[in-house]
């Protein structure tokens, strides 16, 4: 049976609701607040903490890709890896991120350079916030998907074309993270 991207939307939403329906925004806004806060700490001075800021909005970034990469791999193998692969592939994406940093954190400046400074730190957080909480839920799920309990349930999605499954599942953690961080002070 053939599965409309709309239906698929709808069944990935709602098992994303079910995953994080324990969580609370005043939980989330209070662990994004202490990362935020931490870095803030951290930095010596404000051009560090942008640098700072900058280097963990690059890293965050490319760990989305690698998220991705992780499911779209358990798709298009139609298997279930076991906890510690997904553990495995997780850690060897973060390194090679960590390998390339500094040229990732070179194109990420460019990206927010035309901003005007206060503009650029805020653009900053709230992106770090958003991306942080995305992967937050991608992670999740992706354990979520390869649990022994929920195969017999996740296995009907090897039907679906990965490339409709990546989509959905991209925009639907960034919508959450989005839902979740809503009303969150950043104060400047």
């Amino acid at each position: 049976m053939e599965v409309t991207k709309e239906e698929l939307s709808q069944v990935l939403s709602a098992l994303m609701q079910q995953l994080i329906g324990g969580w609370t925004k005043e939980k989330i806004h209070s662990d994004v607040l202490e990362v935020i806060m931490k870095m803030r700490i951290d930095a010596g001075h404000e051009e560090e903490y942008m640098q700072l800021l900058l280097g963990n909005v690059a890293f965050a970034t490319e760990s989305t890709y690698a998220l991705q990469n992780v499911l779209q791999t358990i798709l298009t193998n139609q298997a279930f890896p076991t906890t510690a692969a997904v553990e495995a592939m997780m850690e060897e994406a973060q390194a090679r991120i960590q390998d390339q940093l500094p040229t990732l954190i070179d194109r990420y400046a460019s990206h927010f350079s035309q901003l005007e400074e206060h503009e650029r730190k805020m653009q900053l957080e709230r992106s770090y916030c958003a991306i942080l909480v995305a992967n937050r839920i991608k992670t999740d799920f992706i354990f979520s998907f390869i649990h022994q309990q929920n195969q017999e349930i996740m296995k009907n999605f090897f039907a679906v074309d990965p490339k409709d499954m990546l989509e959905a599942f991209h925009h639907l953690s960034g919508a959450y993270a989005t839902l979740l961080l809503e009303g969150l002070e950043l104060t400047y």
